[in-house]
């Protein structure tokens, strides 16, 4: 059915295309007509059933612009979907390591950086988790098209960090260990470092570091100077999660990383039967 617009409607929907705004609230409806609640519900309502609008959860739409045509083909892209729910935000973890060619594992949630608690939301049986991160922490990210919408996405290098830092929302540790292989020779490591200095993480860089010894992974001599001088003397931490694994285990130097989790977990029976030695390049890729 060909979209038509009455008078009013046709003010919002030119008003959001001109400002190139693409989701508006009830209550910015509201604002912007002078009007009453009901009036603006009604008003939405209206947009939603001729084509203009879609509704991701109540009080807030999504425009389907003009230029969807006259039937007005919704936008099917879940980043952008989700995207609308929370500002400021970006993508990262298990989200943007399958983005970068980190994993093969496709996630059935995409995971969003935040600087609000918020619980999950589920939107064209998408279902969105927002992660929070301190106002400290929040860097490292940019804008990036991804089906020609830009959608705020971490680098390579900020996905990397995160997905060893919170192993849960990138498929768990064994799934980060392969991450981190996979990664290790597509990262700029002069950007990762630069970042792994401003999260200022002792565990992060002990965690990071052991991963690269446990594939056999060759580093420039300065750059792993560099990423050990962020490890904190005396500090001392488990692999994976002391809830799930425990907290015994070997002793690995020179990252004083407790590894509680197995080994047959961490590396695949393919990466066994070939001993990998990769040489990562600094300032390669960015």
């Amino acid at each position: 059915m060909e979209r038509t617009l009455s008078q009013n409607e046709a003010k919002v929907v030119l008003n959001l295309e001109w400002r190139k705004q693409k989701t508006v609230t009830l209550a910015e409806l509201r604002e912007a007509l002078g009007a009453s609640e009901s009036y603006a519900r009604k008003l939405a309502h209206g947009l939603v059933k001729k084509g203009w609008f879609e509704r991701l959860r109540p009080g807030l739409f999504q425009l389907v612009p003009a230029d969807r045509g006259r039937e007005g083909v919704a936008d099917t892209n879940p980043l952008a979907a989700g995207a609308a729910l929370v500002s400021p935000y970006f993508y990262s973890f298990g989200t943007v390591c399958t983005h970068h060619g980190f994993t093969e594992q496709v996630f059935s949630e995409a995971y969003l950086a935040c600087l609000v608690q918020r619980r999950p939301e589920t939107i064209r049986d998408k279902r969105y988790v927002f992660v929070h991160v301190s106002e400290a922490r929040f860097f490292g990210f940019e804008e990036t098209p991804v089906l020609g919408h830009p959608v705020q996405m971490a680098t390579p290098e900020r996905a990397l960090l995160d997905a060893i830092d919170r192993p849960r929302f990138a498929g768990g540790i064994s799934e980060v260990s392969r991450i981190a292989l996979r990664a290790a020779s597509k990262i700029s490591w002069d950007t990762l470092l630069g970042l792994a200095r401003k999260w200022d993480s002792s565990a992060l860089a002990q965690r990071l570091g052991y991963f690269m010894d446990l594939h056999d992974v060759v580093l420039p001599d300065d750059t792993r100077a560099s990423l050990l001088e962020l490890v904190r003397q005396q500090s001392k931490i488990q692999l994976g999660s002391r809830r799930k694994w425990g907290t015994s285990g070997k002793l690995v130097r020179p990252w004083n990383v407790v590894e509680n989790v197995p080994r047959d977990v961490l590396i695949s029976k393919d990466e066994k039967s070939r001993r990998r030695v990769m040489f990562a390049m600094r300032g390669h890729g960015r």
